[in-house]
């Protein structure tokens, strides 16, 4: 009787370390594999981008599938990653994401690049 009882308790301890262990790995698979939550979406996801491609490059212009559009003067310019490029990292046919300044209609504000990796 005593030992079956014994049993019994090893065989909930043992299920507890088992579901703790599958909780952990569960936590832990996205890390392993290198994908952050912060990965997983676009930096300032909170602003509605347009998707586009550059087609032209000029002095102080650009297109996206062939509009002009210009940066303003506050410019947010990112990689796919968050981090922070210079205008002359722009090239032709490259994806894009970008915002228009409030109130324009040719000023771009934010710009992610998604540059060749």
């Amino acid at each position: 009787m005593r030992n079956s009882r014994n049993t019994r308790q090893v065989d909930r301890l043992m299920k507890s370390i088992l579901c703790g262990l599958v909780l952990a790995l569960a936590l832990l698979v996205p890390e392993l594999a290198g994908v952050s939550s912060a990965d997983q979406s676009l930096p300032t996801a909170a602003v509605a981008y347009r998707d586009g491609k550059i087609t032209g490059i000029y002095e102080t212009t650009f297109q996206i599938d062939y509009k002009t559009f210009s940066f303003a003067p506050e410019i947010v310019l990112l990689d796919r990653h968050g981090d922070p490029l210079k205008a002359s990292d722009l090239r032709v046919d490259i994806e894009v994401k970008y915002h228009l300044l409030k109130g324009s209609t040719d000023k771009i504000d934010q710009m992610i690049l998604f540059l060749p990796e």
